[in-house]
This record gives C-alpha cells, sequence and structure tokens, in this order.
C-alpha cells in the first residue's frame, strides 16, 4: 500500500441513506458570475448549503475569491490547461505533449494532496465532482485510487470539448479520454447534460445516468411582453456565451441584408452575455448589455418578440453540438417567448426540438434561410403563438424547470 493509501484508508463514507456532508470539486466557484457558478449555487441550495465545503481548482488569471461566502471553499490554483506549440506538425506536438506531462503532474500532485487534506478536516462521505476542466478530471481521478469516498460526477461538456478547448497534443488527449473514462465508471453516480449524452455514455463507458438541467422560474402572467410586437420596432433575443459564432454571423449576415428592418419596422438584436466581438461593415442595431443575474436576463428577453437559439455547425465541433445542450434554454423557456432554433439536423437541441417544437427550426447557414425563421415568427397568428407558449410551458412542468430540476438534483445526491 502506498503512502497515500495508508494516509487516506480511513476516509470512507459511512453507510447511511442520508448523506450530511458533501465536499465538491470543481473548476467553477459556486456563485460566481455565470451559468456554472449559478448552476452549482442553486444544487448546493437544494440539498442545504450547510451539508457542503468546496475544493476550487481557480484558473490561474490571479488571486481571485469565492464569489460566494455561504460555503467554505478551499482555493487550489490549476495551471498548464493549454497545449504548447513551439513548432508546427508532429514536432510540435511531441513537445507540447512531454511539457505537459512533466509540468502538469507537480499541480495535479498538489491538487490530489490539498483535496486529501480537505477530506481530512472535513471528513465528507460523497465527493461531487464537475468534471469541467482537465485538471479536475485528473484530479477526481487520482483521488478515486486512494480514497474511499464515494465519487459523483457531474458532466457538462464530453471530455472531447475539453481537450479541444485547451489544444491538447493527441497524445495528452488520449490520456485525458482514457481517464475521463475511468472517472465515471469508477463514480457512484453520473449526471449528465442531456439525452444525446446519456445515450452515448452509456454505449461508450456503459454507466447509467441522470439529467440534471438548470431550471429558471418563468416570469408571471402580469410581467409577459406578450404585446411587445405592438412596438415601432422588433427585437431578436440573444443571451449567453457566444458558442456557435457561424451561426450568430448567418443571423447578423441575414438582417444586414434586409437593412435592418422587416415589414417596415426597425429589427434590435439584444445581446446578453460576457462577451461578443463586433465586427461590423454595415449600420447595424444592437443593444450589449454585458453579463446580468438571470432573473435581469429573464426580464429583457420577455421584453423581446424572439428569442435567438444557436448550435454551431463546424464540422471539427460536430461533438460539441452532439452532446452539448446550451443551459440558455434554461433562461429563454422562463422569458417566455417563441424561439426560433438554428442548429445541424444531429445536434442535441435538433432531436430536442422533434419532442418539443418551441418554434421554428433553421437547419442550414444560409442567411436566407435564418430570416425566413425570423419571419415566421414575427408574422404568426395568435393560434401558432398559443402553440408555442403552451409547448414551452409543458418543457417547463416536464423537462426544463424548477421542479425537474429540483428532482433531478435530488435523485442524484440522495
Amino acid at each position: 500500500m502506498t503512502a497515500v493509501a495508508e494516509a487516506t484508508a480511513t476516509f470512507e463514507s459511512p453507510a447511511t441513506t442520508q448523506v450530511s456532508r458533501y465536499l465538491l470539486l470543481t473548476g467553477t466557484a459556486p456563485g460566481e458570475p455565470g451559468v456554472g457558478g449559478v448552476i452549482l449555487k442553486d444544487i448546493i441550495e437544494q440539498s442545504g448549503r450547510d451539508r457542503w465545503n468546496c475544493c476550487w481548482l481557480a484558473p490561474r488569471q490571479g488571486p481571485q475569491l469565492p464569489f460566494w461566502s455561504a460555503i467554505r471553499t478551499k482555493v487550489i490554483n490549476r495551471r498548464f490547461e493549454t497545449g504548447y506549440r513551439p513548432l508546427p506538425g508532429i514536432a510540435g506536438e511531441m513537445i507540447s505533449a512531454a511539457a505537459l506531462k512533466v509540468r502538469r503532474w507537480g499541480m495535479i500532485s498538489n491538487a490530489q494532496w490539498t483535496a486529501l487534506e480537505c477530506c481530512r478536516d472535513w471528513q465528507p462521505e460523497v465527493l461531487v465532482a464537475v468534471l469541467e476542466s482537465p485538471a479536475v478530471i485528473e484530479t477526481v481521478r487520482q483521488l478515486q485510487q486512494v480514497c474511499r469516498i464515494p465519487v459523483r460526477s457531474i458532466v457538462w461538456d464530453d471530455v472531447d470539448v475539453l481537450c479541444r478547448q485547451a489544444y491538447f497534443d493527441r497524445w495528452t488527449c488520449r490520456r485525458m479520454e482514457r481517464t475521463f473514462g475511468d472517472v465515471l465508471r469508477g463514480s457512484e453516480r453520473v449526471a449528465v447534460i442531456c439525452e444525446t449524452m446519456q445515450r452515448e455514455y452509456h454505449r461508450r463507458y456503459g454507466v447509467e445516468s441522470t439529467i440534471i438541467r438548470h431550471g429558471v422560474v418563468p416570469i408571471a402572467d402580469s410581467e409577459d411582453g406578450q404585446e411587445s410586437s405592438s412596438r415601432d420596432e422588433y427585437h431578436i433575443g440573444f443571451a449567453g456565451s457566444n458558442t456557435a459564432p457561424d451561426c450568430l454571423r448567418s443571423l447578423v449576415e441575414g438582417l444586414d441584408a434586409v437593412g435592418w428592418q422587416i415589414d417596415g419596422r426597425d429589427v434590435i438584436l439584444r445581446i446578453l452575455g460576457a462577451r461578443y466581438l463586433l465586427d461590423s461593415r454595415k449600420a447595424q442595431r444592437i443593444e450589449y448589455f454585458g453579463w446580468r443575474p438571470v432573473e435581469e436576463t429573464r426580464t429583457r428577453l420577455s421584453e423581446c418578440d424572439l428569442l435567438y437559439l444557436p448550435q454551431t455547425f463546424a464540422d471539427d465541433n460536430r461533438t460539441f453540438a452532439e452532446l452539448s445542450f446550451p443551459t440558455k434554454l434554461s433562461t429563454y423557456l422562463a422569458a417566455r417567448r417563441p424561439i426560433l432554433l438554428h442548429a445541424p439536423d444531429y445536434a442535441s437541441l435538433a432531436e430536442f426540438w422533434r419532442r418539443f417544437p418551441l418554434g421554428p427550426a433553421v437547419d442550414s447557414l444560409n442567411a436566407s434561410d435564418v430570416m425566413k425563421g425570423v419571419q415566421t415568427i414575427l408574422q404568426a397568428n395568435r393560434l401558432q403563438r398559443d402553440e408555442w407558449r403552451a409547448c414551452g410551458a409543458s418543457v417547463v412542468e416536464q423537462a426544463i424547470g424548477p421542479k425537474p430540476f429540483a428532482a433531478a438534483v435530488r435523485e442524484f445526491l440522495c
């Protein structure tokens, strides 16, 4: 038995049906700005914040403090999360692989030991791991090998997406994929973001999983901007990260082509999110609000005539489109406005739309096709709008709302 194993052999979860203490291992701090921080905060609130402590593998961008002081948090700095390419081609990849292996070893070892110290001090009964960074994945795998505390894993994006974002070489990607699979197979329970990921992980790793999608409380009838189209302009709403720049370009190109006017009314694109890159060559009408809290985002979206929901068509991001699920849909549903889906037919959202048609769907990057979808909503009659609204209410009740979210969290944690 190794020294680490001897030191941690006593860290066993008591055989109880009611878990009293959780340790969260994550690269996103609960409560921090952004959808991940909001989701984790709400998960913790569901089971009681007094039962949680957190190990936060914080990005390197300087000394950060948790944005939510309600739970005790240990900050662990993570580094070397991006591939290094001093040369092009295979030679550059080989150098990157060697450099990452050597440089990451110390960082992962430190994260492991720090997490073990937290286990020793806080005596958690369950380790909840959010597998949203390579550092968390590797640290959790190390803990599984030396620590008897059961692990429950949450997955928002597939490991292939994380490796691409990190610009890892092919060998590091393969190692990460193996480690990711080992973590899931070694987890007591697994939570995923959508049905396509659930099926794929059952096929790929043989694991059963719970779907956890965040739920936002819908606006009240008295606040609903149903008659927003009576104004002199149309508003198209978009919120969250721009993970489909190819789609957004098509929308803007379509609006450019019609001079940002439809039916004699000005069209305004309202954007809420942490960042948006402007690349304007024509007069445009864009309202940019930056990042806003969930409640304000929901309210500003409810003032729009339609909401725009894209998933990328990029060939090298096919896995992202197939296995990811934009959490912005929860806020869109809460705003109670018609939604235009812009996604390839193999995307997770396209499958979801076939079950729940929340508005028209466009499966092409052709700007004119996108504008046809926009006009379908803007020119829809009352009967069609009522059908979309009823479908949205059904989704909130059955799949993406506060009640399904709470039920899924209970199933995962209890």
